[in-house]
């Protein structure tokens, strides 16, 4: 009976300690380290994208500026035209030139904002992450 009893103890001291171990497992907050995400690349990967996004909005800003002065002076020498009838022609052909250009500068710079996401996207896979809070919805578009 002693032996019994001991073998008893055993295996109750064993599945005591199995269903410990489990349940520590299980108390573990899951994080970002324990899924296995490499979080200084996942850092590094943001800042290449918004380093991207930032360099595409100075790209915008420029070609808008530059658009914003031309505009100014085709209006401006427009303007001096005597003729009414050619004068009209000039005015209009300033705002339309401006207009392609804005519209141009826009797309360039949704496109460049769109392939810096799409970076991003595959350089946060490289990273183990699937970056799901991170959407290109968020972001601002022109």
């Amino acid at each position: 009976m002693n032996k019994k009893l001991l073998s008893d103890l055993v295996l109750v001291a064993l599945v005591l300690g199995v269903f410990t171990y489990v349940k520590a497992q299980d108390a573990t907050p899951t994080s970002p380290t324990t899924l296995g995400v490499n979080l200084a690349c996942m850092q590094t990967a943001v800042e290449t994208r918004d380093n991207a996004i930032i360099t595409a909005w100075d790209i915008l800003t420029s070609s808008i500026k530059t658009a914003l002065q031309t505009r100014r002076d085709a209006l401006k020498a427009a303007w001096g035209i005597s003729n009414a009838k050619e004068r009209k022609i000039a005015i209009k052909k300033a705002w339309t030139d401006f207009a392609k250009t804005k519209r141009a500068a826009g797309k360039t710079f949704n496109q460049a904002k769109m392939n810096d996401w799409k970076q991003f996207k595959t350089d946060a896979r490289a990273c183990k992450s699937t970056a799901t809070y991170e959407t290109e919805g968020n972001d601002v578009k022109f």
